[in-house]
């Protein structure tokens, strides 16, 4: 038997008699998987908590705060007597923000003057904080037109649709109204590389003897064959469970990938490749599984914040650009945006080329750490 089957059925032999490592593979994927989607299953944010701070107390007010109540995006969690009262109790996370509503809003209609509506969130949490004031913002202009009419009618004036409201709001400048596209798509690669490369680094770890590998590369023949046939399992199944992924949020869920499906799968197949490589590198450089698994959650566990995928790198110090570069997931997401997005398949190159250098870099590497430990 080759050194390449010998090693593979070692590998499977081990994680059908193992069930927590078996477990590495099959279970605690899934569920993190699980967990990603149920995160973001509602697609979008509904019913975001706000304040309301009513000076004026009339009709005019009532009718803006049954509309601000009525919109699906925000609910009124309270009425605060101040605006001091109202930031209290934003900062104590009892709300993304408040609205203020201004003594004599109907008056001020009437008398032609503009009232001003002011809504302030809690820039902390941008994302809940502006899509809040984005919802009270549109709930007060699509009730405006009817309480200007009401309010005129009501002082005897006739009607003057250029009256409105001055609205003072952030608005969320992103116009996919839903999340689950653009954050499962990123956070679901970043789980299963961290599990990747912690369950090959653990595979390749429980050969050291005596903090060395030379032992198990002089048993299975030829190091190479050997590395690839106990790896192979963990690829295929971090892979596997990407395509599943992307099946669900495509057929399940509806999304659309506009570019090349098969791209992408290859791209996820090259990805955690590279990664598995990698903790070949780490295990073979540091001769300690302990040692090993630490770096891997500190660069696989990081690299979604330095991928440039959520958190802008412009501006950013020298050393975090360095460190996106470095990282396989950067490379790896910018071949999924394009694709998902409709890029041309030509664009896939760049990625791809970085992705296998990875493998090809990292495992050579491994491969010749190994080979000298066997001699």
């Amino acid at each position: 038997m080759s050194a390449f089957g010998h090693a593979l059925r070692a590998e499977l032999r081990h994680l059908a008699r193992d069930r927590w490592d078996l477990a590495g593979l099959t279970l605690i994927p899934g569920i993190l998987l699980l967990l990603v989607g149920a995160m973001f299953w509602q697609g979008s944010m509904r019913r975001l908590p706000i304040i309301v701070v009513d000076d004026d107390r009339s009709s005019a007010s009532r009718t803006l705060l049954r509309a601000i109540d009525a919109t699906p995006l925000v609910r009124i969690a309270g009425m605060r007597a101040s605006e001091a009262e109202a930031v209290d109790a934003v900062r104590r996370g009892h709300a993304n923000g408040f609205v203020h509503l201004p003594k004599d809003l109907g008056k001020g209609i009437a008398r032609h003057r503009t009232p001003v509506i002011r809504i302030l969130y809690n820039a902390s949490f941008l994302s809940s904080g502006s899509q809040a004031a984005s919802g009270a913002a549109s709930a007060i202009q699509s009730a405006a037109a009817t309480l200007v009419v009401d309010q005129l009618a009501s002082h005897a004036l006739p009607p003057d649709p250029a009256r409105r409201f001055a609205v003072e709001a952030v608005p969320l400048n992103n116009a996919a109204s839903s999340f689950e596209w653009f954050l499962s798509t990123l956070i679901y690669p970043a789980v299963l590389h961290l599990v990747a490369a912690v369950t090959s680094a653990m595979a390749l770890g429980r050969e050291l003897e005596a903090r060395s590998l030379g032992g198990w590369a002089r048993r299975s023949g030829a190091a190479l064959p050997a590395l690839l046939g106990k790896l192979l399992p963990y690829v295929a199944a971090a892979s596997l469970w990407g395509v599943a992924w992307l099946l669900f949020v495509t057929l399940a869920r509806g999304w659309r990938v506009e570019g090349s499906i098969a791209a992408i799968v290859a791209g996820q197949a090259l990805f955690y490749a590279g990664t598995a490589a990698i903790s070949a590198l780490l295990v073979a450089a540091t001769r300690e599984t302990a040692t090993a698994l630490s770096v891997c959650a500190v660069y696989a566990g990081s690299a979604l914040a330095y991928a440039g995928a959520t958190l802008p790198l412009n501006g950013g110090s020298g050393f975090a650009r360095f460190w996106s570069e470095v990282l396989p997931l950067t490379h790896y997401l910018a071949l999924q945006t394009g694709q998902l997005g409709g890029q041309e398949l030509r664009t896939i190159a760049p990625p791809m080329l970085a992705l296998l250098a990875y493998v090809l870099v990292a495992g050579g590497a491994a491969w010749l750490l190994i080979r000298r430990q066997a001699r």
